[in-house]
């Protein structure tokens, strides 16, 4: 559930060919709401598949402001895997001994969560949703990128659309909209590009859960949430490739 603001640049990474050092640098802001997420481990790996151990390149701890910059270097034969990892107790009620959760980042994503009440708010009947944000591509606006908003329903129960449309040419973004159910809604941002996409036919989806503190009884959402800015260069652990949208 998103509940935790990451603001994250843009990694820089060095690669040649044969056995090369090869550097990688991350830095960012992370909140927890509207406060500063301070004393936060954070950890840049280098993901290794098969027996070699992740090469861990840095760790340390966001500031006071939450900030954090990270940069470390290896030796590999093929490309390095650069992971950021992110450890936190953010809008993590489930357990009250808040024992730590870990959020991976592929290739340094734009993550972006906000905060969320000990125990989530129910609601039926009419209920509604906004969310913005801003988008994109390197150092580029990702203009024109579709984004949905959508309530999702398990079964089969088709996901209603509570609102959809497309980045503007700063590549911002703001949906809101409204449906009817019995028990309290699923929502989720739906985002389809083709940042550093190649030849790959259709678009890249990502897909996140919403929290449902900032969902609204009635037509007009009363609460926004901000997602803040994203990189599409990342790579999400569970993106997928959508044809149909």
């Amino acid at each position: 559930m998103i509940g935790f603001k990451v603001f994250l640049f843009f990694a820089v990474l060095s690669a040649a060919f044969a056995f090369r050092r090869q550097s990688v640098a991350a830095q960012g802001r992370l909140m927890c709401g509207s406060m500063p997420a301070k004393g936060v481990l954070v950890k840049l790996f280098d993901e290794d598949d098969g027996p070699d151990p992740d090469d861990m390149l840095d760790s340390g701890y966001t500031d006071v402001d939450g900030r954090f910059n990270l940069s470390g270097d290896t030796v590999e034969f093929t490309n390095i895997d650069p992971e950021l990892r992110v450890y936190h107790s953010c809008n993590n009620y489930v357990n009250k001994s808040q024992k730590m959760r870990t959020l991976i980042i592929l290739l340094l994503a734009f993550l972006s969560m906000a905060y969320s009440s000990i125990i989530a708010e129910q609601h039926t009947g009419i209920q509604s949703y906004r969310v913005k944000g801003r988008l994109r591509c390197g150092d580029k606006p990702a203009a024109q990128v579709r984004v949905k908003l959508v309530d999702d329903d398990f079964g089969p129960d088709p996901d209603d659309d509570l609102d959809s449309g497309y980045t503007d040419d700063n590549g911002y973004f703001d949906l809101a909209g409204d449906t009817t159910e019995l028990t309290t809604i699923d929502p989720h941002l739906k985002i389809y590009h083709d940042c550093d996409d190649g030849l790959i036919p259709c678009q890249r989806r990502w897909k996140f859960e919403l929290p449902n503190h900032y969902i609204t009884s009635g037509r007009t959402p009363k609460k926004v949430l901000d997602i803040g800015e994203w990189n599409l260069q990342a790579k999400m652990p569970d993106e997928s490739h959508d044809c149909v949208h």
